[in-house]
């Protein structure tokens, strides 16, 4: 499956960063520089993940990572239509409830 990270769409308010394909070891470093990049200047990252066919250990680093981050700089990653296979993987370790977590993109930034 190909790979795909972008940002969709960066207003005054916030920026969507869109993710679409694998995330593991090789694509993780450029969903955190999307996100960094997407971070400029907003108050709300949010990253739609309803493309995401699979996710690793380092992907979820990733984002945990990039939340702390953005978060010392008072801007919240908001998490939105994660696919089935990632949101098993948030159910099975928890971390469901450590991301903020939208049925959209709609929702997320309406917050």
């Amino acid at each position: 499956m190909d790979f795909n990270v972008s940002i969709d769409e960066h207003a005054d308010a916030y920026s969507i960063v869109v993710v679409n394909g694998e995330v593991d070891l090789h694509t993780a470093p450029k969903v955190q520089y999307a996100i960094e990049r997407g971070a400029e200047g907003v108050r709300v990252v949010v990253v739609d993940m309803a493309g995401v066919a699979f996710m690793d250990s380092t992907a979820l680093s990733t984002l945990m990572r990039a939340k702390e981050t953005l978060e010392k700089g008072g801007t919240s990653l908001r998490l939105t239509a994660p696919s089935g296979a990632v949101q098993r993987i948030f159910d099975v370790t928890g971390f469901g409830d450590y991301f903020e977590i939208y049925p959209s993109r709609e929702d997320a930034i309406a917050r």
